[in-house]
């Protein structure tokens, strides 16, 4: 896929600075902490919905709380352009 430098940590407390900003198409990347889990890639949007934030998919149809996720998977983000490609 990408390469593995160009996956940054996600930071929920300071993504006002670091981003993934709110809108922007992103890929996010799941990584187990155990190994009953199974690694997974998905791509879509962060939101900010009544205090709390949220990750749309694309084409899953769902919506994920990350701070939840974070129970169970490490997560990484990568950002990528609006045509589909990873962003330079």
């Amino acid at each position: 896929m990408w390469s593995a430098e160009r996956w940054q940590p996600l930071d929920l407390r300071r993504r006002g600075e670091l981003g993934p900003y709110d809108g922007e198409l992103i890929a996010l990347h799941l990584i187990p902490k155990m190994q009953a889990r199974s690694e997974r890639y998905l791509v879509g949007r962060m939101e900010v919905f009544r205090g709390r934030t949220y990750f749309t998919g694309i084409g899953s149809g769902g919506t994920l709380a990350p701070a939840e996720l974070r129970k169970h998977y490490e997560l990484r983000w990568l950002q990528l352009q609006e045509d589909g490609g990873a962003s330079p």
